[in-house]
């Protein structure tokens, strides 16, 4: 088969992937670039929500005294979450 064969069988990643990255749902091309444009919307209102109000982002949401165990394990899930999502969409564009 050619390179440009697209009945070419993918190599699993051991991940539920859209091997060609392509659709809506799902750790696919479209909706990690969509995740990341609603994480930049989100993250602005919030800065924008903080000149407001006076309050920082974490006293918003009733979160205060300093770092709490809830806001370290919130930010390691998302951030576990989010690169989860980058190396599979990224997996299957190598494969």
């Amino acid at each position: 088969m050619s390179d440009n064969d697209t009945s070419e069988a993918v190599t699993p990643v051991g991940l539920n992937v859209n091997p060609t990255g392509a659709g809506v749902f799902g750790f696919s091309n479209f909706a990690e670039t969509w995740n990341g444009r609603m994480a930049m919307i989100g993250l602005v209102a919030g800065f924008a929500n903080e000149v407001i109000t006076g309050k920082g982002i974490l006293a918003q949401v009733g979160i205060t005294g300093g770092i709490s165990v809830l806001f370290a394990l919130f930010f390691t899930g998302f951030t576990i979450a989010t690169l989860l999502g980058y190396y599979a969409v990224k997996a299957t564009k190598d494969a």
